[in-house]
């Protein structure tokens, strides 16, 4: 019997066509013949290609009908959804840099993503990767299309490390700017990639001084920046200065800016206010109110480590509720108020859901994990700051340990005599004798006899060769013995070097490295060199550590600054810089992220019986600069003191023992002076930092979001890149083949009769809204294939991290790219409804899944959030599930997100048919709509308490702070208006008649201030979006 009648409206499920059954067909061997009026003509359609008309958009209507996609068009368009992501709680990027993973460097950008207004304090400890957290930041922007003009501002030391990291480990193309005009031209473009140091950006302190050009420019042109960056951000603690002035000019034309700095405290917390205001000075506009905030914070902190160290909930309220605290206006504390906790957020609605929560019901995980969140966002410092210490992540990285070991080297006498006699000549040619018969070197040579003795300290025969001997190849004194070269030459014999040990050998002087390559070539050494004047370091670098041939790599300062070198675990020291914090940076090339080894050595060449000699061992040496990293050493060294600045005194200790004759008292004296005020700093500056830790931030919540990321696969894995390149070949490319290694690398090989074929297809799906770095990587790429039947890469971050030169292929490489374009014309063929399997071994852990049939739905959550002016749009992906063994929905919020995860990366094809599917899928869809009614009035209501919270908190502290301005107004008011009528003195009454005008304006003025400002903090609010549902999925568990 026909299915369908005459007039019935129908789709082929085929071409998804619309049409109406014109005429019934007799069946033929079982088959229903139909002629169906479609838009473009009559057909005859089979009935087993034709259905009810359903509307295709509909999730519900397609499982109703049975029209289910594969598990391939689910991953297919999860992945898409994915690799476009604009969701608040989905990382795409997670693993998408060639970095090694570790979970607290994605903190910042966790935070960064829930902040209201898209700034972040970074004040991570020394040594933690707050570079490669920063790349994370950016990369997740570039991932969400908001990654055009973009500034990075840092010491010009470090601008070539900033455009390496950002290349080699993120794919990004910075160039420097040197000249302030050029940047100016390219500001205009609108795909400015920038590094610029701190100079470009100072301001102009007088009318009469040039003007910058860029600020210039930028505030006439209101050019608006996509991203800023800060490096070493406390150089801009002192808002006086020219630098500080230009970065609030340039920040608050920025739509999102980050700060980066170990020290954010310097001298005192005004260094941390003054930072924080130029982050956001709507939020941190007043010292006194940022003061009042940090006694406040302090014992939110302290709960959020007593639930992590499981104390007693009931335990955690009552110390909350009777923490005292002192609420404090003016310099001369004129105004002061004592309370509680309890007493100052009585009326706030999050802090009373915190006592209750901490007061009632069960002590569980779940609930502690929730208290986290709800404690931290009761801190104003929670979404703007972020520190973590190394302390907190030894599970995700273990800090080798140095090893120093000092050779003294005792020099040969005919040495000796060359030293004396370079030095001798050099003090007879530019000294004279003064009046008391004493020699003293002419002006300006004593900086030159310091150079001389340096020189001569790292090499004699190094210094006493010419450049142009020595860059032939020439060691005119080869003949003759070098104590200094003898000693390395048994250390290298010693370590194996020239075997399998490799090691880095560091000098001041570029004569002294070509010197020692030449020796060490004459003993069988073979060596590579970088020094300022070459220019391919990184392809020396990369030979050093590939080429199992060379072992040992000749450095300077220059030359190795900003590299990384972790691959090798041996440096010595050839000679040695007296001061401390180039010292840490050569170490510091190879004690840094994936350093392998559980140990590092270091080993230190030191002439016997010299000036270096006591600097080793009275200075270096005793602030354990060779065993530990000593914290923030340019924080230490810049520290002020009554001689100036500890650098300076390193400077003028040098001049002092180099160009003056002191006794070995005096010279011992000088020393130890400077070392003791080292340490002193040292220990300073850690309690400084204890203490702004435990008063500003504890980032438990979030590293547990971090976890849940990673658990639930919310980020672009391996596995589904995979995924989508078969997909890809499958469906379209279908010339290509996609080989899987063993190596977790893959090759594609392109057919040798059309090499063009790849990338024909690249060139015709490059996203048509590109900008300038994805424009560069499709050129880059489609030029490395070019002619090629072949190639190798790979899609898994630490095989990327450890093989630089293998090509990486993450969510944003120009073939996923292309694939995402071609999918994207597709996805209107994609089905919205899916039905796939996943094995019951998945969820071993979860014993509330069990073998059977689930309904599962994905939506969205969107608000827009106005907050002082700002407008920020905030989406949350949100899964629904609905079981169909107990006929409900699983309420279980953790399990939800399980089940999607592991629909993400572990499903397979599983088809199976439902009986009673349309009764069932209404009852779902009931379900459903009542679950994401409850779910999203939930959201909006928690979102809606928390904005009233920090708007509360903010007016409260500002009316506070206004009213004691107003009061003490009124009483000098009344004071100048008591001598204006009463003063025996005429003088005084009319010079106080005077006066109350510009008085009484000053208060209105005040009042005008405080109404103005208590009315921008008002006007914020949550504007929700209706969810929307992007799929649904019938998954059978088996």
């Amino acid at each position: 019997m026909a299915k369908f009648n005459i007039a019935d409206k129908v789709l082929n499920v085929n071409t998804n066509e619309k049409g109406v059954i014109l005429s019934v067909h007799s069946p033929v061997r079982g088959r229903q013949l139909y002629r169906v009026k479609y838009g473009d003509g009559e057909k005859d359609s089979l009935e087993s290609n034709l259905i009810v008309d359903t509307d295709l958009t509909d999730p519900f209507e397609c499982c109703k009908q049975g029209l289910f996609g594969t598990y391939h068009d689910f991953s297919r368009i999860n992945t898409t959804f994915k690799i476009q992501n604009t969701s608040n709680n989905t990382i795409s990027t997670l693993k998408a840099s060639k970095t090694i993973f570790k979970a607290y460097q994605f903190k910042p950008l966790l935070k960064f993503l829930n902040s209201g207004n898209r700034r972040l304090l970074i004040a991570d400890e020394v040594g933690l990767g707050k570079t490669i957290e920063a790349g994370h930041i950016m990369m997740e922007l570039s991932a969400r299309k908001e990654f055009r003009n973009i500034l990075i501002v840092c010491p010009k030391m470090l601008q070539e490390k900033w455009k390496t990291e950002l290349r080699e480990k993120f794919n990004f193309t910075f160039k420097i700017y040197d000249r302030k005009s050029d940047l100016v031209d390219d500001l205009n473009s609108g795909n400015l990639k920038a590094i610029v140091n701190y100079e470009a950006i100072r301001s102009s302190k007088k009318k009469d001084d040039e003007t910058n050009p860029i600020l210039k420019h930028i505030e006439e042109k209101n050019v608006r920046l996509d991203f800023i960056l800060c490096d070493e951000a406390h150089r801009l603690r002192n808002k006086e200065t020219k630098t500080y002035k230009g970065a609030e000019i340039i920040i608050q034309n920025a739509i999102s800016a980050v700060f980066l700095t170990a020290t954010p405290i310097m001298i005192s917390e005004e260094n941390l206010y003054n930072l924080l205001h130029l982050l956001d000075n709507q939020q941190f506009n007043n010292s006194e109110i940022f003061q009042n905030y940090l006694s406040i914070n302090k014992p939110f902190i302290v709960a959020i480590s007593q639930l992590n160290s499981n104390v007693p909930l009931a335990e955690i309220a009552t110390t909350i509720r009777g923490s005292e605290l002192s609420i404090r206006f003016g310099e001369d504390l004129t105004y002061q108020r004592n309370t509680t906790i309890d007493q100052l957020f009585k009326d706030y609605p999050l802090y009373n859901k915190i006592i209750e929560d901490l007061t009632s019901g069960k002590d569980t995980i779940e609930k502690r994990v929730a208290l986290q969140f709800d404690i931290s966002s009761m801190s104003m410092m929670n979404n703007i700051f972020s520190r973590t210490r190394k302390r907190e992540v030894t599970t995700d990285w273990t800090q080798p340990i140095r090893e120093p070991h000092t050779i003294k080297v005792e020099l040969y006498n005919d040495e000796r005599e060359h030293f004396d006699r370079i030095l001798d000549e050099y003090i007879d040619e530019h000294s004279y004798i003064d009046e008391y018969g004493d020699a003293k070197l002419t002006q300006g040579h004593s900086l030159g006899l310091i150079q001389k003795k340096r020189r001569i300290a790292s090499s004699i025969y190094g210094f006493l060769n010419s450049e142009e001997d020595l860059n032939n190849g020439v060691d005119r004194y080869a003949a003759l013995s070098d104590a200094k070269f003898e000693s390395l030459i048994k250390l290298l014999k010693k370590l194996h070097i020239n075997t399998d040990k490799k090691i880095i050998i560091f000098a001041l002087f570029r004569n002294t490295l070509k010197y020692l390559s030449i020796r060490l070539a004459n003993m069988g050494y073979s060596t590579v060199m970088i020094h300022g004047d070459i220019k391919e370091r990184d392809n020396v670098i990369n030979e050093f550590k590939t080429n199992a041939n060379i072992n040992v790599l000749l450095s300077s300062e220059v030359g190795s600054e900003g590299l990384d070198m972790q691959f090798c675990d041996i440096i010595c020291n050839y000679d040695l810089p007296w001061n401390p914090m180039v010292i840490e940076q050569r170490i510091g090339r190879i004690d840094r992220f994936g350093q392998k080894s559980s140990r590092v050595h270091i080993y230190n060449l030191i002439v016997k019986n010299s000036i270096q000699e006591e600097i080793y061992d009275r200075l270096l040496d005793r602030i354990g600069i060779f065993k530990s990293c000593i914290g923030d050493l340019e924080a230490i060294l810049d520290k002020d003191t009554e001689s100036g600045t500890l650098q300076q005194r390193i400077v003028k200790l040098e001049k002092d023992l180099y160009c003056n004759e002191l006794t070995p008292e005096e010279r011992k004296v000088k020393i130890e002076n400077i070392s003791r005020a080292i340490l002193i700093e040292k220990t300073n500056l850690e309690q400084i930092n204890e203490g702004l830790t435990d008063t500003l931030t504890n980032d438990l919540y979030f590293r547990n979001e971090i976890d849940k990321v990673q658990r639930n696969h919310r980020y672009i894995t391996d596995i589904e890149l995979q995924n989508y390149l078969q997909s890809i070949i499958r469906n379209h490319l279908t010339q290509c083949v996609l080989q899987i290694n063993l190596n977790k690398t893959y090759t594609i090989k392109i057919p040798h009769s059309d090499n063009k074929y790849l990338i024909n297809f690249l060139s015709q799906h490059q996203p048509s809204s590109s900008d300038v770095e994805t424009e560069v990587l499709f050129r880059q790429f489609i030029n490395s294939i070019r002619d090629k039947v072949e190639f190798e890469f790979t899609m898994n971050q630490e095989t990327a991290y450890n093989n630089p030169r293998t090509i990486y292929v993450n969510a944003y490489h120009p073939l996923i790219l292309a694939s995402k374009e071609f999918f994207q014309l597709k996805l209107q063929d994609i089905k919205t409804a899916f039905q796939f399997g996943i094995n019951i071994k998945h969820f071993k852990d979860v014993n509330e899944i069990t073998v059977g049939d689930y309904f599962l739905g994905i939506y969205t959550f969107s608000i827009t959030k106005k907050w002082f002016g700002k407008h920020q749009i905030v989406e949350t992906l949100v899964p629904v599930v609905f079981d169909m063994q107990t006929n409900s929905i699983i309420e279980n919020s953790d399990i939800c997100e399980r089940i999607l995860g592991e629909s993400q990366l572990n499903a397979t094809i599983f088809n199976n048919a439902i009986l009673n599917i349309v009764d069932i899928v209404d009852d779902i869809r009931t379900e459903f709509a009542v679950r994401i009614n409850d779910l999203f009035t939930n959201y909006i209501e928690d979102q809606k308490m928390r904005l009233e919270n920090g708007k509360k908190l903010q007016i409260q502290q500002t009316e506070e702070f206004y009213n004691n301005r107003i009061s003490i107004q009124v009483k000098e008011i009344a004071d100048i208006e008591n001598k204006a009528n009463y003063s025996w003195d005429e003088e005084e009454r009319n010079n106080s008649k005077r006066i109350l005008p510009a008085r009484k304006g000053k208060l209105s003025n005040l009042i005008a201030e405080k109404d103005e400002t208590i009315y921008k903090m008002k006007d914020s609010s949550i504007q929700p979006k209706e969810p929307k549902l992007i799929s649904l999925s019938h998954i059978k568990i088996f």
